[in-house]
């Protein structure tokens, strides 16, 4: 077995562009705005390496633990969408849910760390790494993607300081909306999947045909 990680960029590429760290940076400047201003840099700090290990749990034993659980990729999807949906509502109407503004720890947890970089797309897209890359591929892409993400994500409070108070207030309405869009999409695609017979790991992540 070949332990070096592959020197072809798609995998990498492909990661990268699963996570999307700048697709994703007004939902995380929406969500850290809740939290003391003395916290969010510990809070950006922590989601990244919750999200960091759970990457590297799922390349290593994510696919045993679907199939152990016959739970399936699509199933994943709904679950996160729906978790998703209930928190971008809470966010629109200031309802606080789960952790507090006092909890920087659980804030960095959820929904930062899982499900919005930790999330279906980029689990499973680290399983179909694995299956076609290799292990070491896998894991060096994850550890490749988390270094470039963390810098990205440590500079959403920039974003703060252009825009201001009224300006933040918006894009936090305004992306909680679009956030909302997103987990209707993830429940959507699940469904679709169970319904097209493709939501199985095995035929999700072995590559195409």
């Amino acid at each position: 077995m070949n332990l070096a990680p592959s020197t072809d960029a798609t995998p990498y590429l492909m990661l990268f562009v699963v996570l999307d760290p700048f697709g994703i940076l007004p939902y995380i400047q929406a969500v850290v705005q809740r939290v003391p201003v003395e916290h969010r840099g510990y809070v950006l700090k922590r989601a990244v390496v919750f999200a960091y290990l759970m990457l590297l749990a799922f390349a290593l034993l994510g696919d045993a633990l679907f199939k152990l659980l016959h739970v399936t990729i699509a199933d994943f999807k709904i679950a996160a969408g729906i978790i998703l949906a209930i928190y971008a509502v809470a966010a629109i109407f200031e309802i606080h849910i789960g952790a507090s503004e006092g909890e920087p720890e659980k804030v960095a947890l959820f929904p930062i760390a899982t499900p919005l970089l930790a999330g279906p797309g980029s689990i499973s897209t680290v399983i179909y790494i694995k299956y076609v890359y290799g292990l070491p591929t896998a894991l060096a892409a994850t550890t490749v993607n988390i270094l470039v993400a963390y810098p990205i994500l440590a500079s959403s409070g920039l974003i703060l300081r252009l825009i201001g108070r009224h300006g933040a207030l918006f894009i936090d309405k305004f992306m909680s909306l679009i956030l909302a869009g997103f987990a209707v999409s993830l429940v959507r695609e699940g469904i679709l999947s169970m319904v097209s017979s493709e939501g199985s790991p095995l035929t999700y992540i072995t590559g195409p045909p």
